[in-house]
């Protein structure tokens, strides 16, 4: 097993647990009628310093900030149909499970994907992204949690980010309907 991989998978093994029980939270307080802490926010008009967390706060301006700007420059890349730029927001070996679709493995799979996702599907345009939560795991690791609407759908969205070169890069992506 090579380090990248040890990484993530201590990496995933440490976060799940941490995000199914925050998820377990959220939904019991959804059906005891409790408010949520905040509504969607169209993230364009947004910058990721001032999005919605988890907790209403702002969201810090050190690393957790670093890698909403990558998500957000993925989102951005996913508006202007440009795939060049959604793939260049994965690193090499990152992993991508779309709803729907087989899972992506590597740069050439992932462009692929997102080639497929992007063609025709005008929806990404109008498409709202809300960043509910980002942490980081260590100096060069990351998780952020957003959920989208594009149309009359909504996705729940996981990200796993490392720092490739200096720069923030998804390592891993998951997406599913809410």
């Amino acid at each position: 097993m090579s380090k990248i991989s040890q990484r993530r998978a201590l990496l995933l093994a440490a976060i799940v647990p941490a995000l199914l029980i925050a998820g377990c939270s959220a939904n019991n307080q959804a059906m005891k009628g409790a408010a949520s802490p905040g509504g969607p926010t169209d993230m364009d008009s947004m910058s990721p310093e001032q999005s919605d967390t988890s907790t209403g706060e702002a969201s810090p301006t050190g690393a957790g900030g670093q890698a909403e700007s990558a998500v957000q420059a993925f989102f951005n890349a996913l508006k202007s149909g440009n795939v060049d730029q959604v793939a260049e927001s994965f690193s090499n070996e990152a992993v991508a499970a779309v709803n729907g679709q087989p899972t992506a493995e590597g740069s050439d799979a992932i462009k692929g994907l997102f080639q497929k996702q992007l063609a025709g599907a005008n929806g990404w345009k109008q498409a709202t992204h809300t960043i509910e939560e980002s942490r980081t795991a260590g100096s060069d690791d990351a998780i952020v949690r957003s959920t989208s609407k594009m149309g009359n759908d909504n996705f729940r969205e996981l990200f796993l980010l490392t720092r490739d070169g200096g720069e923030w890069k998804i390592s891993q992506f998951m997406n599913n309907k809410a």
